[in-house]
């Protein structure tokens, strides 16, 4: 028999795994949204399905549920962004943010992070 789950159930399933290894309520937010995100654009292999892998990323002490993401180098368009080992779906956009900002008052913002995990999608924007 197949289940049917709608958008809401899962984001709320999604965000409270997050919220389950820790991470803060808008950062489970940010990552939910990330990976329904790319199921609703039919790009499953980083949807959902992903899920079970941030969670094994974070029981072996290889994801960082609480993060102190920092800009650890910068100039007028370009920053590295140190990720703390947090989840990517979370450390991406807050980089993303940083390239936006820079590239609307120079020009252009290139940056580089380190210390991240995987990102999901690459277009995670509304």
């Amino acid at each position: 028999m197949e289940r049917i789950y709608d958008y809401d159930q899962l984001w709320l399933f999604t965000k409270n795994v997050f919220i389950s290894i820790g991470c803060s309520d808008e950062h489970a937010m940010l990552a939910a949204t990330s990976l329904l995100r790319a199921d609703l654009r039919g790009i499953d292999s980083h949807g959902i399905a992903r899920l079970i892998g941030y969670v094994r990323l974070w029981e072996a002490k290889r994801a960082n549920s609480k993060p102190d993401i920092q800009i650890v180098h910068e100039t007028l368009s370009t920053a590295v962004v140190d990720g703390d080992s947090g989840l990517g779906l979370v450390v991406a956009p807050y980089a993303m943010d940083i390239a936006i900002s820079k590239a609307k008052n120079v020009g252009t913002g290139w940056i580089a992070v380190r210390n991240s995990n995987h990102f999901g999608i690459a277009a995670n924007m509304p």
